[in-house]
């Protein structure tokens, strides 16, 4: 092995860590969406089992939000409010992917 050889080496290692680095933040980025679009679907079936479909129906987050008890969310845990799965962190997204067999929508009334 020549000094040119391990110098080659030296550089490879050294460069490989920054691509990792950066090939891993751009799949944490996905990996968020993927979880987001995930809450997002799960979100969408309950609304639309809750009101007696079998498909998924759009959730009206904003109308939700603007009147909390016309839809009720159980299974969350305590102290977390029910919203856009945009606004979940990763923690809160797999813990409620993970958690998915609990969570279920109540309407009270029809928006």
């Amino acid at each position: 092995v020549t000094e040119e050889d391990r110098a080659a080496e030296l550089q490879k290692t050294k460069t490989t860590p920054a691509e990792t680095g950066v090939n891993n933040l751009t799949g944490d980025v996905v990996d968020l969406e993927t979880l987001r679009k995930s809450v997002e679907d799960f979100f969408s079936f309950c609304y639309g089992e809750a009101l007696g479909k079998s498909t998924m129906v759009p959730v009206p987050y904003e109308k939700i939000q603007r009147d909390q008890s016309a839809v009720i969310v159980q299974g969350l845990p305590k102290g977390l409010a029910f919203k856009n799965p945009a606004n979940y962190d990763v923690s809160t997204l797999k813990w409620i992917l993970e958690n998915k067999s609990g969570i279920s929508f109540i309407i009270k009334r029809l928006f």
